[in-house]
């Protein structure tokens, strides 16, 4: 069932005009319309050059006049500072070696992520990416808390900034040090997707709904993309490493349910950005139309959408996905 949210006319404004609609309608799966017909890749690896600097430009196209525009801002600089870094890097030669490749291969034979925590706790290079990461942010426009959540990381033991990025890892993201996590996730994901973009594609199979294969991250968003041979397919943007993998549509991407799927939006926010709701387990993902609009991005979009997220949890669903740069 697709259902429309729209906001009423602000007091003084005249009232507008009647629309006609048509009554709702069940959405009928069609293979033609929904994209899984044929063959489509099932993963497309994160193209580190392009991924953080595309998304520094889309959050600074989205902030002038947005009710988040300042925080929209600061994740623009975050992302720009995610590029800086990325370029610096790789020119670097930094990711000449690779830790646990014999536990990374063993776990890909057996269904498994390759990438997994203990690649964290043996690379060497995440310090270097998160100084480098605190190095090249501007933050000078940004509030106190901010800046002293770069400060504490600057001088923090490694012990404790690698035990912070195993839990950015897992998920578990500590309450108190919410700001500190924001840089740890932005430093981690300029490592994994550094990583993730020198796997064998054809190697990485399906581990479970809602989980990456490539980290086991949680899906940021949902995107119905427009490149070949993936025309109106749907994938899922992992939250870590920028991964997308292919996910069939109309099926839960937490429960795998296909049953009570139903699509929301708010035309004022986009046109081209809706949750898809499952009322088997009550969960809501970010559902981006990408093939209509190109530009939309999962990070940034995801931010800009918030509006979406306040009304579906006043419908009783709860956020399936993550957005390790606007945990709320």
């Amino acid at each position: 069932m697709v259902r429309f949210f729209k906001r009423g006319a602000a007091k003084g404004d005249a009232e507008p005009a009647p629309v006609t609609k048509k009554p709702f309608e069940e959405i009928k799966p069609d293979p033609d319309k929904i994209g899984i017909s044929g063959s489509v890749p099932f993963v497309r690896l994160p193209e580190p050059g392009s991924l953080f600097r595309a998304r520094a430009g889309r959050l600074l196209a989205l902030a002038p006049g947005h009710p988040l525009e300042a925080y929209l801002r600061l994740v623009a600089e975050v992302a720009r500072a995610q590029a800086q870094v990325e370029a610096e890097r790789a020119a670097a030669g930094w990711d000449v070696t690779e830790p646990d490749e014999a536990g990374r291969a063993l776990r890909t034979e057996h269904g498994m992520p390759p990438l997994s925590r203990h690649g964290i706790e043996a690379d060497p290079t995440f310090h270097d990416c998160l100084d480098g990461l605190l190095a090249a942010l501007d933050l000078s426009a940004a509030p106190e808390e901010v800046r002293a959540a770069q400060a504490a990381l600057r001088v923090a033991p490694k012990e404790d900034r690698l035990d912070l990025a195993v839990q950015v890892f897992e998920g578990a993201i500590p309450v108190e040090r919410v700001a500190e996590c924001l840089f740890v996730s932005a430093a981690l994901q300029v490592c994994l997707a550094r990583r993730a973009a020198r796997l064998d594609a054809k190697t990485l199979k399906p581990v479970a709904d809602g989980v990456c294969p490539c980290c086991g991250g949680a899906p940021t968003a949902s995107l119905i993309v427009a490149w070949t041979p993936a025309d109106k397919a749907r994938y899922l943007s992992c939250s870590l490493c920028g991964t997308l993998w292919n996910h069939v549509r109309i099926r839960c991407t937490a429960c795998g349910s296909g049953e009570g799927i139903s699509y929301y939006g708010i035309d004022e926010v986009s046109k081209d950005v809706q949750v898809e709701t499952c009322t088997t387990c009550h969960s809501y993902l970010k559902h981006l139309h990408q093939h209509r609009a190109p530009t939309l991005d999962p990070v940034a979009d995801d931010i800009a959408s918030y509006g979406l997220d306040l009304k579906i949890t006043e419908e009783g669903f709860r956020r399936a996905g993550l957005n390790l740069l606007f945990v709320v």
